[in-house]
């Protein structure tokens, strides 16, 4: 990619919407392949991606192999071409704020430890180049292939780079099309896997249903389970697609088309495919715009986008415990819950100064009154604990103070949450006069 895609949940995505990450490494007698081998086994597998997408490469894809220093150069190198270091220092305060992650927590070293734990390989579009990290040979390798190569045939037909280009300024969106990516390759891959089963030991087919390790124990859900949730509930997705469509005579390839040609808006369409797939129950959000007066002298905005239904649904629950050597629990995790079900759209926006000062304002809309109850009095089962990481951010920077605020207004479907730290008395009622000056239908976007 020109740049690298940073979910609001997920900096775990934060090098590529292309990645396969997979658990296991060499067995000690295995030798990595050699450039030529490589190349070879690539012909072979990208003749079967073809033949199971009925879609012709129109290129050569470049294979690569590489290691973890050289997979962790690449993610720097794209975080410094898209201005990384301020980007992901966003990030951190959106989630730290959030009450997502411990204040004190050395966020990019942290996703960084985890994204080398984990990937198997990556496909790079602005180079068009698959890479296999030197770790993986064999059946395994030969999946991670399928699944990339996947990534660079539909790079080729529907310009993954362009697409998300288009979403550098929603989150929410720029998630909901990674699912859409990550899906494809999923489910192109399961086919591929089940055309090759014989082929498979047992061992190999544990390894497969395995989508993470130890290394994400221990992490915040909110680092991993997005990332994980763009394979799975991305591949669950287009299954939807197909099932309600094949009845008119489309085709899973049909069915992949559509999805990279008007691409879903939302996670929640992501989470409920029907409302994305029938027209009948077709379900766009609300577009929000913030508009606030003039900002104290030295602060400045920061971020300015929507999170979407995943984001509220991490924000509502309680952190869980969960093996992650163990398929059957893995496979059975839900993504969203009661209280971010009938999200209708929202707007973050993020002010910081020249200190350490931040104010952070989100605006959720829902689709009833009822929904945006059942999300306010979520919030409000939290706030003690939240408001005790918040006062741990505000103890590490200008020590003016900190709070979190959750104000629900139901007959408006609204619920709007405020959180601040290290902002002077002065400059609180300018941040938080923040005012909502539209509210739209998507459609006339």
């Amino acid at each position: 990619m020109n740049r690298i895609q940073i979910s609001v949940l997920a900096a775990a995505c934060l090098f590529l919407a292309c990645g396969m990450l997979f658990p296991g490494a060499l067995a000690p007698e295995d030798e990595a392949w050699t450039q030529d081998e490589l190349e070879a086994i690539t012909i072979e597998i990208q003749a079967e991606v073809e033949q199971i997408r009925g879609q012709e490469f129109k290129r050569p894809v470049a294979v690569k192999v590489t290691d973890k220093e050289g997979f962790i150069s690449y993610v720097m190198k794209r975080l410094d071409q898209m201005g990384g270091p301020e980007k992901m220092e966003a990030e951190a305060d959106i989630v730290k704020m959030l009450g997502l992650v411990p204040a004190s927590m050395d966020y990019l070293q942290v996703t960084l430890d985890m994204l080398e734990g984990q990937v198997g390989g990556f496909y790079d579009p602005s180079s068009e180049t698959f890479y296999l990290m030197d770790s993986f040979t064999g059946a395994i390798a030969k999946v991670i292939l399928a699944h990339e190569l996947t990534h660079a045939l539909d790079d080729q037909y529907y310009d993954i780079d362009g697409k998300f280009e288009e979403r550098l300024d929603d989150r929410d969106a720029s998630s909901a099309y990674s699912s859409v990516v990550e899906g494809s390759g999923t489910s192109l891959m399961t086919l591929w896997t089940m055309k090759h089963i014989g082929e498979l030991s047992p061992d190999d087919l544990q390894k497969i249903a395995e989508m993470s390790t130890e290394s994400l124990d221990g992490i915040p859900a909110v680092m991993w389970k997005p990332m994980l949730g763009s394979y799975t509930q991305g591949q669950s997705f287009l299954n939807k697609g197909y099932r309600l469509l094949k009845k008119q005579g489309k085709k899973m390839s049909d069915i992949t088309q559509m999805a990279f040609e008007d691409p879903p808006m939302t996670t929640e369409q992501i989470l409920h495919p029907e409302k994305y797939w029938d027209s009948g129950r077709r379900d766009d959000p609300r577009l929000l715009v913030l508009e606030g007066g003039e900002l104290p002298e030295g602060w400045r905005l920061i971020e300015n986008s929507t999170v979407g239904e995943l984001t509220l649904a991490l924000l509502a629950e309680e952190e869980e415990e969960v093996d992650f050597t163990n398929p059957m629990e893995v496979s059975s995790l839900t993504f969203t819950n009661d209280a971010a079900r009938g999200w209708d759209g929202d707007r973050l926006v993020l002010y910081g100064n020249n200190g350490e000062g931040r104010f952070l304002k989100l605006v959720t809309l829902w689709d009833t009154e009822e929904d945006a109850r059942e999300f306010e009095l979520a919030m409000q089962a939290r706030l003690e604990s939240w408001r005790k990481t918040v006062a741990e951010l505000d103890s590490e920077g200008e020590g003016r103070g900190s709070q979190v605020l959750v104000e629900g207004n139901p007959e408006e479907q609204r619920v709007t949450i405020q959180v601040w730290h290290g902002v002077a008395p002065s400059s609180l009622e300018a941040l938080s006069a923040e005012r909502i000056v539209e509210v739209t239908d998507s459609a006339s976007r």
